[in-house]
């Protein structure tokens, strides 16, 4: 392996260019998790670098997997489109995004071999060895990669030296070289707003789960300062808090309202709160504007331990409705040891307040850590129904099968202490989705277990079955998920968990709805699309 010193390199946000220097196609896998018209949002990493691409002085196309007819098809017809593109860059979470990843580069391969197939995101930067060693990868963006594909494509363009390149690993001679880590980026008004021309938007309304209205996305800051064992951004962003000024923040907003007309939408920051001043100078724009908004935004209880009543209606008045807040268990002995740096109390205290003021709240936990036994598991659950007892305005997500993902402190205490055997490729990197609950710290028993409190947890929260159940048959539906709810509530008190055939049921309907949904979204895409979804 070679350790290359990259050049100090100033990003160059905008130039002027006289016509284009190249072609850049990005590729957004499907993650997984999507589901058309629900959840399908909007391909952030692949629109901000494309932006900065595009402001740089080439052409960029993003395939987006998620919203194609026929994946394969388009990524293709993208390469073929114009003259030899300068690079394919892929983005990556760990999971399922791997699979249609690899899908595209195959594709890649064969038509035009001579084009550098570069992986970025999530996964190649935590497991860069083994993305690399992949016969279908050329080149490995490591971190933030806006200023790197800007660099990496003036190289190529003038067929120079890759190792003076920060954030890159490529093969010379078959052999890998790593130059030098990039910096985060310090100042994120730096960065240019997303260029929504570049996705065919129609494709990307989804629903707010409280009220259906159409809702877009938006990041606002980078990272989080915290050491959650759970979590990745203790290593993809050094536990470094980086945000955007509360100028730009509201102008975003702003921009996103009166263009697409949307007034729904869902802030996807790991740390929204982390400069209390910030957001009541958010709040205080937001207010002065008069945009009447339903804003979602992940929270953590010890932001909301600290807030009064006021700070709580000044939230609503500028459009924070919701709070997505990350409780994870019902166990005060886990939260200490996964360092949640939250307790119990805290949350019932602040479940306390929310339930006196108009702010809905959404409750997420998880189950599955190192050693949870059966009886941890129902004391989340338990948890989970005495936040819902004490606060009519409260919600709770369905309990997520913890799985140990790269970057993680769990995922280290897994291999090391536990002795758990993870993949060493992308094609087993493909196959690790936390929906077949590679958990290596349970036995086959408390997999089950947790898998089946994953399943009927869905059905915790009326709310949210009341708003899926928008629809003629709602007053048939509602009956039956009232004696359902009964019934559920009597199992849970009486810890009867043995014979569970609703589970299956559940599991059966739940496929059938994706595959009709997934239908409906190949006649949508088909009738509103006549090729594949590029800029």
């Amino acid at each position: 392996m070679h350790l290359e010193v990259a050049d100090e390199v100033q990003p160059v946000w905008e130039r002027t260019v006289a016509g284009s220097l190249g072609r850049v196609i990005l590729v957004y896998p499907t993650t997984g998790m999507d589901v058309f018209g629900i959840n399908v949002g909007l391909p952030l990493s692949c629109l901000y670098i494309g932006t900065v691409l595009q402001q740089a002085g080439y052409d960029v196309s993003i395939v987006d997997e998620r919203v194609t007819a026929d994946f394969e098809e388009d990524v293709e017809a993208a390469v073929l489109a114009g003259p030899r593109p300068l690079f394919v860059g892929i983005s990556s979470m760990t999971g399922t995004q791997i699979r249609g990843g690899l899908r595209a580069a195959r594709v890649v391969r064969q038509v035009a071999p001579d084009v550098p197939l570069v992986w970025g995101g999530v996964h190649p930067t935590l497991c860069p060895d083994s993305t690399l060693k992949h016969p279908l990868c050329d080149i490995v963006v490591r971190g933030e990669g806006e200023i790197t594909a800007v660099e990496l494509a003036d190289r190529l363009l003038a067929e120079d030296d890759l190792s003076r390149v920060a954030g890159l690993g490529f093969k010379r001679d078959g052999e890998a070289v790593w130059t030098a880590s990039r910096p985060l980026i310090e100042n994120l008004d730096a960065i240019p707003r997303p260029d929504y021309d570049l996705i065919p938007m129609e494709h990307y309304f989804t629903r707010a789960p409280s009220t259906g209205e159409a809702q877009l996305q938006l990041v606002t800051s980078r990272g989080c300062p915290f050491d959650c064992e759970f979590c990745y951004n203790q290593k993809f962003n050094e536990r470094r808090f980086r945000y955007h000024s509360s100028e730009r923040v509201v102008s975003d907003i702003k921009y996103l309202v009166q263009r697409f007309g949307v007034n729904a939408l869902f802030i996807e920051d790991d740390y929204f709160f982390g400069h209390p001043k910030r957001v009541e100078d958010i709040c205080d724009r937001l207010i002065e504007a008069k945009l009447d908004l339903l804003i979602q935004v992940p929270c953590r209880i010890d932001y909301l331990y600290r807030r009064s009543p006021e700070m709580l209606e000044k939230l609503y008045r500028a459009g924070f409705r919701e709070l997505w807040i990350g409780v994870e268990s019902g166990s005060e002995q886990r939260l200490k040891e996964i360092m949640k740096r939250t307790t119990l109390e805290q949350v019932r205290e602040v479940n306390r307040l929310l339930a006196g003021s108009n702010v809905y709240a959404k409750y997420g936990f998880m189950a599955g850590f190192p050693n949870e036994d059966r009886e941890e598991t129902l004391q989340t659950v338990d948890f989970m129904f005495e936040l819902l007892r004490e606060n009519p305005n409260a919600g709770v997500a369905p309990v997520a099968v913890y799985t140990p993902y790269p970057g993680t402190t769990l995922y280290d205490k897994a291999r090391l202490i536990y002795g758990a055997k993870f993949p060493d490729t992308l094609e087993g990197w493909s196959r690790f989705h936390f929906a077949e609950n590679n958990n290596p710290f349970l036995s086959p028993q408390q997999k089950k277990f947790v898998t089946k409190i994953n399943t009927i947890s869905r059905f915790f929260e009326r709310r949210a079955f009341e708003r899926f159940c928008n629809n003629r048959w709602k007053p048939l539906l509602m009956m039956l998920y009232s004696l359902y709810y009964r019934y559920l509530r009597w199992r849970l008190r009486h810890r009867f968990f043995n014979f569970m055939p609703e589970v299956h049921l559940i599991r059966l309907l739940e496929r059938l709805y994706i595959q009709w949904l997934h239908r409906n979204q190949l006649t949508r895409v088909r009738r509103t699309s006549s090729g594949p979804a590029a800029g």
